[in-house]
């Protein structure tokens, strides 16, 4: 399996990669790490595990160096959801990126608002950054016990109306992975160009379909 996930992760060929359910222990023993045998290469910056909850950024230093980073809990939440983010220098240029997994349980009494609230957040404590990056399981759906989940993309908006633009913007499908329409990932930028978007099936290592593209930052080369 780890052969599988090291060709996966090889043939994306990203310089920087966001994950929201990250373990380090590749196996149940720990013998094996993940960083070690998935992202040799990498530098990482790995959030708190709380349940299934971890978000981690892995980049390559010959591209990108880290000036600074943080760990944000949301206040309105059911989940332990937060976010974690690292500025890195890329050419030049400060560059946050935010790696974040959102709550679903909006369903539950008194819990209606808190994605909507989770997003908000993060939009706000950004908003004076010139180049922002935020990526991951965003979980935007209707969700109603006993039913599926209906997709809901216009959920998205509220990072359009705070002038960010998506990589995701037609809200394809990307889980589950056999039969993707619910739009739950994304990767959301301002004052970054966005080109070659991907959807990629990693063959059933993972039950959503990862989301690549490059990245440039306007003003430069």
């Amino acid at each position: 399996m780890a052969a599988k996930f090291k060709k996966f992760i090889d043939s994306v060929d990203a310089d920087i990669v966001g994950i929201s359910e990250y373990s380090e222990n590749f196996t149940t023993n720990g013998s094996i790490k993940a960083s070690a045998v998935l992202f040799k290469g990498y530098e990482k910056s790995v959030g708190p595990v709380k349940g299934d909850v971890c978000n981690a950024i892995f980049f390559k230093s010959a591209n990108a160096a880290k000036v600074d980073e943080k760990d944000v809990l949301f206040e309105c939440h059911f989940e332990d959801t937060y976010y974690k983010a690292v500025k890195l220098n890329v050419s030049g240029t400060p560059v946050w990126f935010v790696q974040t997994h959102l709550d679903s349980n909006t369903y539950l009494s008194g819990h209606g608002k808190d994605r909507e609230e989770q997003m908000k957040k993060i939009i706000s404590d950004f908003r004076y950054e010139p180049y922002v990056v935020i990526a991951g399981d965003f979980r935007v759906g209707v969700r109603i016990p006993g039913n599926r989940c209906f997709p809901a993309p216009e959920e998205y908006k509220v990072f359009e109306e705070a002038g960010f633009e998506l990589v995701n913007l037609f809200g394809t499908g990307t889980y589950p992975v056999e039969s993707p329409i619910q739009p739950l990932d994304n990767i959301i930028v301002k004052g970054v160009g966005i080109s070659e978007v991907r959807f990629l099936d990693a063959d059933h290592l993972s039950d959503h379909l990862a989301i690549s593209c490059k990245l440039t930052i306007y003003g430069k080369e």
